[in-house]
């Protein structure tokens, strides 16, 4: 599996919401950032089209951070936990993360962690959490497909729900002025996707140790053909989410 062509397929899904949200919150030349769960550093690297201080990702997987500092030799890329986080208090500006939060086990802990290292007055942004629980797919043979997947995050640890409880985390772990929103969503429906394969190659990885390999080829046989008749609706609820540290 690609892991780097996978996460920059996912920033081109919100390329357009980072703008408006860097430019919402205040992201400037002299904002010293950090991305948590930055993978191969597809998010991170493009912070210095916003500041000039260096950026900062880290993340748990290894080959990751490794993969990262060979693309990107101008972001500084460290390997660690959430729950841990090498930085002194109050250290970094802003703080991000990109679909990271479906995948903690303790997303309060982690959130209290993260402020610890914000300055007062510093912002945490979550970029993107899907809500599986809330998605939509037509048409109705596809509909499986979905559950199929929902049902295999959930064995890998998942969270299908993480979307819709950004909010409420947030204000447990002590964030101020929050707000939240769903990322848009337009499509061409008689077009196939750019990322049409990739999104087969997660499919696959996913579904394979609860489907055959005949059942999978069904489903991306119809998936095709929805897509090229037009009749293909599929649509996670992405939210996003912000908050402030106050102290």
């Amino acid at each position: 599996m690609d892991w780097h062509e996978r996460f920059t397929v996912q920033a081109g899904w919100t390329q357009e919401l980072r703008r408006y949200l860097y430019q919402q919150v205040g992201i400037n030349e002299k904002s010293r950032v950090l991305e948590v769960g930055c993978g191969t550093g597809v998010i991170t690297s493009e912070m210095k089209e916003y500041t000039r201080i260096q950026a900062t990702g880290i993340d748990i997987q290894f080959d990751r951070v490794q993969a990262a500092k060979k693309l990107d030799t101008n972001t500084h890329y460290g390997c660690s936990d959430v729950y841990d986080l090498p930085f002194i208090k109050d250290h970094f500006d802003f703080v991000l993360a990109h679909y990271l939060f479906l995948w903690l086990r303790e997303p309060v802990k982690a959130l209290k962690e993260i402020k610890r290292v914000i300055k007062p007055g510093g912002i945490f942004v979550a970029l993107a959490e899907p809500d599986y629980l809330a998605r939509i797919d037509s048409p109705q043979e596809l509909w499986q497909l979905g559950e199929l997947q929902t049902i295999s995050l959930i064995q890998q640890g998942a969270n299908p729900m993480a979307g819709r409880l950004l909010s409420t985390q947030l204000h447990q772990a002590g964030f101020t002025g929050i707000q939240y929103g769903i990322t848009g969503f337009q499509a061409k429906s008689d077009k196939l996707p750019e990322w049409f394969d990739s999104e087969w190659k997660i499919l696959e990885n996913d579904l394979e140790p609860i489907s055959s390999e005949k059942e999978l080829e069904k489903f991306r046989q119809l998936d095709l053909s929805a897509q090229q008749n037009g009749s293909r609706v599929r649509w996670v609820p992405t939210f996003y989410a912000y908050g402030k540290k106050d102290y």
